[in-house]
């Protein structure tokens, strides 16, 4: 599985990644344009794009972007 993000993690992204996709919550994530990671949960009958338009998840092209927490391959990585 192949992350199509934006922009390269940090190692300590993918930990927070990792971490986040274990808790058994959702969580949805965007990697803002200067390399910050944001993460933003989605409590049971929420909208993830209402959650991530509030929390301003957007591309450079003035897109909504987000990623589930679980569907980066940081998130079945193992130390």
């Amino acid at each position: 599985m192949a992350c199509n993000c934006s922009h390269p993690l940090k190692q300590d992204d993918c930990e927070r990644i990792r971490e986040h996709a274990r808790d058994g919550r959702s969580f949805i994530f965007h990697l803002f344009s200067d390399g910050v990671l944001s993460i933003a949960q989605v409590k049971k009958g929420e909208n993830p794009n209402e959650i991530a338009e509030k929390q301003g998840f957007f591309n450079q092209e003035g897109q909504l972007e987000w990623f589930s927490v679980n569907e980066h391959p940081c998130a079945h990585e193992t130390l």
